[in-house]
């Protein structure tokens, strides 16, 4: 079974990665069916714990095929940002077919998004 990841960074420097399985056969076909569901249970999580519900830049969406592209991407999240791990991961991941997109919540951030004021994003 598939498993959908989404990772967001927060203004208050905290992240949060939701983690979900799903039946759908790529990103496009979930993100198509499940638009907004993810975030929302981010949002919602955040608001028990008291945290801010302010991201820093738009989330990121991963979708992995199997339970060994899923632990690569376990792998990844788990590295510190920058390190030659976090790069060793990184293709491990590419290597499993793990497919990754930028999740755009808010109209200000997908302004942000299109009009290409952020950079450094995975196609």
């Amino acid at each position: 079974m598939a498993v959908v990841i989404l990772l967001s960074d927060f203004v208050d420097g905290t992240s949060m990665a939701l983690a979900e399985d799903t039946d759908e056969p790529d990103l496009k076909a979930f993100m198509t069916a499940n638009q907004g569901r993810l975030w929302a249970h981010v949002q919602q999580r955040r608001r028990q714990k008291q945290l801010t519900g302010v991201r820093r830049g738009p989330g990121t969406v991963y979708f992995a095929r199997d339970e060994e592209a899923a632990s690569t991407v376990e792998t990844y999240l788990r590295c510190n940002t920058g390190s030659p791990e976090e790069r060793l991961a990184l293709e491990a991941m590419q290597k499993t077919g793990v497919e990754i997109a930028p999740h755009v919540g808010s109209d200000r951030e997908r302004k942000k998004l299109l009009d290409g004021q952020l950079r450094g994003l995975t196609p």
